[in-house]
């Protein structure tokens, strides 16, 4: 009650001054509170990218870890179990496997080249060994394929 009889005895220009001064209390309060939520937001948006980042690296190092993990020696069954998997049981025929001083020779038929290549892509990033040769070769409507491993 003292404070509205305080308020009431004021002169007009006294009470549009402390009227004037509440409201601009306020706004500093609300701008002072939006500025704190507001940097508190970008704070957790900066790391949120790093957390994301480094996320992201461990990943990317973890595949490439089982990756080379995965990889195997360039066997027989190996290499049927890759045609099996991905179908190319009617389309790869005449598999050669032979090995000479410490290479390995991959020949293969297949009706079609994209099934060629994809078996050779699939047999370079299966195999623990280096590629140091690819060749190809279409006669008789059908491709010869040659593939070289160090």
């Amino acid at each position: 009650m003292k404070i509205i009889n305080l308020y009431k005895n004021l002169q007009e220009r006294e009470r549009k001054l402390v009227l004037i001064s509440f409201v601009l209390i306020i706004f500093l309060i609300l701008y002072f509170s939006f500025m704190n939520v507001y940097s508190s937001y970008t704070r957790s948006s900066i790391n949120l990218a790093k957390a994301k980042s480094d996320y992201e690296y461990v990943y990317n190092k973890v595949k490439l870890f089982e990756s080379s993990n995965n990889k195997k020696n360039l066997s027989s069954e190996n290499i049927e179990r890759i045609i099996i998997d991905n179908s190319f049981q009617d389309n790869i025929t005449d598999l050669n496997i032979t090995e000479k001083n410490s290479s390995i020779y991959i020949s293969f038929l297949s009706t079609n080249i994209s099934d060629a290549v994809t078996l050779s892509e699939k047999l370079v990033n299966s195999s623990n060994r280096e590629i140091t040769n690819i060749k190809y070769e279409n006669f008789n409507n059908k491709v010869s394929a040659e593939l070289i491993f160090n």
